[in-house]
This record gives C-alpha cells, structure tokens and sequence, in this order.
C-alpha cells in the first residue's frame, strides 16, 4: 500500500466490521473506511483469508478479526478514561475477562448459530430446515445468558456501556431485522431494551440512527460476493 493513511477494509451487508466502523467515526480516527468489494484487489492482495473488518497499516501491516480491530481502534481513541470504560480497567481483571467472555461469544458460537437460524443460505447453499430447527433451540438456550446480565446491570457487564455490549448488540441486530419479530421481542424486553439502549449511544448511531425493526419474523438470503 506505502500510503500515508491506515485503511479500514468493511463490508456494508456483514455483521463484524459494524463496531469497528463506528468506533472510527466516534474517535474521528484518520482511518480511511474501504468497501472492499469496491477494492476487491487491493483487498484480496492484503488480507488473503478474507476477513472484515481488517486494518491495513501504512508499513503494509495488517489486523483482522473483529476483537484485535476494534481493540486497536479504541486505543487509537487516546482517551484513557473511555478505554478504561470500553474494555475494563487494567485492575479490574474480573470484568476485563467478562467483556472478553462476551465480545468472543458474540463473535463466535453466538453469531454462527444466529446466522443459520436467520438466513436461508450460505453463499449459494441452502440452509435446511433441521439445521435451522438445531440453530432455533441452541438459540434458546444462549439468550438467558444475556437476560441473566440485564437483569443484574443496565448493561451486560455493568451499569456502563462496554465493548461488550456494541459487539453483542451488532450480532443481534441480525435478528431484529429478520427472525425477532414482535412474538420474539414481546418474550425478551430486557434484551429489546438493552439493544435500542446500546444502538442510540453515541458509540453506534453512525450505523444505527435509522434503524428500522421486521414487522414479521423472516429468512433472509446471503448476496454472493465477488470472491464467492
């Protein structure tokens, strides 16, 4: 690359590089955000495994995966105060690990399993129905896990909004644009209510300010990518 400006590498229809674009438009980072199917090249030529979000540096450098970016891009902030807030304070070891516990779970186990129960495909491939039966009760064993939080803190690991919580409520917002229709949302409030809590805080509305809830619980399809 040899450029004077770290690239951002996204994908507009992808759950993981949400946080990470937003965390750059909060800190007003000299971070350039790069569709990557509208740089397909440069994109494929630097980050071969195919991942967003991914962080390309001006030595030609590279970070990917959405903890490592997002980690990266909250230091950058330079505030330490909001770093402490975000990802734990350095003492406090306990809820560090629980921020951790979460940010992997939601990027993880969490949201495969949401994936297959949403969409009706994966790159071409037909979703079944069993496979989406297995995702649905999986699913119903994983939101008590957040429930239980909420029922304990404003936010999932505290009364202070967290990393955590801006990658959990990304992940979910798969769901409330397809399957969590309003059957879904009247059997979770506490989660409904976290989720609108956490999109309206400054940390998310560059992606969420218009946010619009399904009427109805739908599948939706997956859009083929130029190097599917």
């Amino acid at each position: 690359m040899n450029s004077n400006t770290t690239v951002l590498y996204t994908h507009d229809e992808f759950i993981r590089p949400v946080v990470a674009e937003c965390l750059v438009k909060y800190f007003n980072l000299n971070i350039k955000i790069v569709e990557a199917t509208k740089d397909t090249e440069g994109f494929l030529s630097n980050f071969p495994v195919r991942r967003v979000p991914g962080l390309l540096f001006e030595d030609d450098s590279i970070i990917f995966e959405q903890m490592a970016v997002t980690n990266y891009i909250i230091h950058k902030g330079g505030n330490k105060a909001e770093i402490a807030e975000l990802l734990g304070s350095s003492d406090d070891y306990l809820t560090q690990s629980e921020i951790i516990m979460i940010c992997s779970f939601c990027t993880s186990d969490f949201f495969s399993t949401l994936v297959l129960f949403c969409l009706n495909d994966i790159k071409g491939t037909p979703i079944s129905n069993e496979t989406a039966s297995n995702a649905a009760k999986k699913l119903e064993a994983m939101y008590p896990i957040f429930e239980r939080k909420l029922a304990l803190h404003k936010y999932l690991t505290s009364d202070n909004i967290t990393l955590a919580d801006l990658i959990a409520a990304a992940s979910f917002s798969k769901g409330f644009t397809s399957m969590f229709g309003p059957e879904w949302r009247a059997e979770h409030p506490l989660i409904v209510n976290w989720f609108f809590e956490v999109i309206n805080s400054k940390y998310m509305e560059y992606r969420f300010k218009n946010f619009k809830l399904t009427t109805k619980a739908h599948k939706i399809s997956h859009r083929m990518l130029p190097w599917d």
